[in-house]
């Protein structure tokens, strides 16, 4: 047996154990709702683990709890037979009954640790705090009533705090849809080709300026960056005139069409409520889950 052959089998037989560990936690809940474990001759269920599948004690209990959580939540429920109890607990804390199915895709699609840094960031996401009303003045003004969905109005506070950071001043939700609406109403612009380099390695004095002294360059990150990430996407633009250094986590939700306002500067980046990938992201997310 060669060291490609001896590497191969490895790889094949750790990614079977893993499955079937998975499988077999999944398993435990059931066991133990039917006393299965008693049945058998085991004393205890963290025995009949111990014995079969060389479980320890505290991830049995660890198990349990995770299970316990998501009870309520079959689409979470099923993915720890899929994914593992390890990435449903990342989520079991935020999700709820409404979420479920949310959650369950975003355990299925994103790492561990990328999954962990989303749930971290949305917990962060702040409540937006009403601003003063404007004042018409000797504008004439009209009185609308309707309803939208939640992250609608949320994204149209942000786009205003965004317009009050650039005025200084505050401004109503009125004049905020009405600036956004002349954005709409502007010719799309021309994309322009860059005169930077085409291929894909990229400079080092272009790493230099765009390193952010080693660490992640997504807000209150300070995770050491691992990769370059392309805000207007490398398939598009074919050079690297905008790069921003990330860590693995944010890069990849970055590509799962989780980060806001991505076309400004980093600074102004955030975690948005539902994720907008687009087809370029969705390729990328087809080829990372590839073997």
């Amino acid at each position: 047996m060669t060291d490609k052959e001896l590497y191969k089998l490895c790889c094949e037989c750790g990614a079977k154990a893993r499955m079937w560990s998975k499988k077999f936690a999944s398993l435990l809940p059931e066991v133990e709702k039917r006393k299965l474990w008693k049945k058998r001759g085991f004393y205890s269920i963290e025995h009949f683990a111990a014995e079969l599948a060389g479980m320890s004690h505290s991830t049995v209990e660890a198990i349990f709890e995770v299970s316990k959580k998501v009870e309520d939540k079959p689409n979470l429920k099923s993915r720890m037979a899929t994914e593992g109890w390890s990435k449903v607990r990342v989520v079991a804390q935020i999700a709820t009954k409404e979420t479920d199915k949310f959650w369950a895709e975003q355990v299925e699609k994103l790492p561990k640790r990328a999954l962990e840094t989303l749930v971290r960031e949305k917990r962060a996401i702040d409540t937006p705090v009403e601003c003063p009303k404007a004042i018409p003045g000797d504008k004439e003004w009209s009185r609308l009533s309707f309803t939208v969905k939640p992250e609608v109005e949320l994204k149209l506070r942000k786009f205003r705090q965004k317009l009050e950071k650039e005025k200084k001043e505050a401004i109503g939700l009125g004049e905020a849809l009405e600036e956004l609406l002349k954005l709409a109403e502007e010719p799309p612009k021309q994309t322009r080709k860059s005169s930077g380099t085409t291929g894909r390695n990229i400079s080092a004095q272009k790493k230099r300026e765009t390193d952010n002294n080693g660490k992640c360059t997504f807000p209150g990150c300070n995770k050491p960056h691992t990769c370059y990430h392309h805000p207007d996407r490398y398939a598009v633009t074919q050079n690297h005139d905008r790069i921003v250094a990330l860590c693995d986590e944010h890069h990849q939700l970055a590509h799962a069409g989780y980060i806001e306002n991505e076309y400004d500067p980093p600074h102004l980046w955030r975690v948005r409520e539902q994720p907008e990938p687009s087809v370029i992201d969705l390729k990328y997310q087809q080829h990372a889950r590839s073997p």
